[in-house]
């Protein structure tokens, strides 16, 4: 199957893959070249010094240095004798070394009055050339240094780095996938959540607008009912816009926790008082166990989970509510069926729809709020219903 690298690499994660194994790889590379140019900068400073250095002694000087340097020192500059202007060149190299020959052979060819880098066969030399000036004629020296194991250790050296680098670069690579992955799912979890606002916004829109249009027509001439319907529904939209922006402040971070010593069975009183209505309304029994105690939360937060999770219950409920407070677990049950496993297992997820084909992010907010706290918020079949458990306690 042909696979369309066009839209592979518009994806988030391969973006940030490469941009991340690149620009660290461009770092590494730019480091051994920084790095080779100061090792070979180095290596010419000291041979140039060398030379300089011997290029000052006279000919008694010399041999005493070159007696007490004769430990193959990589910066220990050698003299050759290049000869005197009425000297036969034969002659001169009748006394010369093989490796003598082939440096002065080199600097014959490539003459210079500067220091000069030479690679002969597989030897690597720094070498100048000076010319000294008596009475009865001049003299030619060849001052060099032997430098080839420095070169070759910077060479290892920059191979190391360079896998390193491949190294490096990979695990960026690997790190900038992972994170654009994460950033595709927060930007498909967004475009979802927006999504799913909108058609929770629309729902309560259209069903207020046709009870409307009903009533212009006169098809409706239960007014009552109708009005009941119409508040339904707006008190529906209304919940699921403040929902929303609480949850926009959450995830804003502008809203840190503040909190302080709270009764909880003093919360819940307050949360069922102007839910009274309804309960009444449906005939549901409410029973409650609250022991006396306190848990350190914030206020408006813990408020807005609690309220969030009794509200649900007396939504489903078919007829009993129960709500204990006991060793800081605050357990609500009602009896409106038990869930699926598939339900459970999404039922704090946003806007999920069950298959009673109910949504929301109440439940989300109330656990996010929960989880804030550095607690636990779960739900299990019970009794032929749900019970919601927050476990108010690390």
């Amino acid at each position: 199957m042909a696979i369309n690298w066009r839209i592979v690499m518009n994806k988030t994660r391969y973006k940030i893959a490469t941009l991340t194994g690149s620009a660290v790889m461009a770092a590494m590379l730019l480091s051994l070249l920084i790095l080779n140019i100061v090792f070979n900068k180095k290596i010419e400073l000291r041979a140039e010094n060398a030379i300089k250095n011997v290029f000052t002694l006279d000919s008694d000087e010399y041999l005493n240095y070159e007696s007490e340097n004769d430990t193959g020192s990589l910066y220990y500059a050698s003299l050759v004798y290049m000869g005197a202007d009425s000297e036969n060149r034969d002659d001169i190299y009748q006394i010369l070394t093989p490796k003598e020959k082939k440096l002065i052979d080199w600097y014959e060819t490539h003459p210079s009055d500067e220091m000069q880098r030479a690679k002969i066969n597989e030897a690597t030399y720094y070498m100048k050339a000076r010319t000294e000036y008596y009475e009865d004629g001049n003299e030619r020296l060849l001052a060099y240094v032997d430098v080839t194991g420095e070169p070759e250790l910077v060479k290892e050296i920059s191979f190391g780095v360079l896998l390193d680098a491949f190294v490096i670069a990979a695990l960026g690579a690997a790190i900038g996938y992972f994170l654009g992955k994460k950033l595709e799912q927060n930007d498909k979890a967004q475009k979802t959540f927006f999504e799913n606002t909108s058609h929770e916004l629309k729902t309560p829109l259209m069903a207020i607008c046709g009870y409307a249009e009903e009533i212009e027509m006169g098809v409706i001439t239960d007014y009552s009912q109708a009005g009941r319907m119409i508040v339904s529904q707006t008190e529906r939209m209304s919940k699921l816009i403040e929902d929303i922006l609480y949850l926009s402040k959450m995830e804003s971070g502008t809203e840190p926790l503040k909190c302080e010593p709270i009764e909880m069975a003093s919360l819940v009183q307050d949360i069922l008082m102007p839910l009274e209505g309804i309960v009444n309304r449906r005939n549901l029994s409410v029973s409650l166990e609250l022991d006396e105690g306190y848990v350190n939360g914030d206020p408006e937060k813990l408020e807005h989970a609690v309220a969030n999770l009794i509200t649900n219950s007396v939504k489903y409920a078919c007829s009993q509510i129960e709500i204990s407070w006991k060793n800081q677990v605050l357990s609500i049950w009602n009896d409106g069926g038990e869930l699926s496993t598939e339900d459970f297992s999404h039922m704090f997820e946003r806007f999920y729809t069950g298959q009673n084909g109910n949504s929301g992010i109440g439940l989300a907010l109330s656990k996010e709020i929960v989880e804030m706290h550095g607690w636990k918020l779960s739900a299990k079949n019970d009794r032929h219903g749900i019970c919601l458990s927050m476990v108010c306690h690390s």
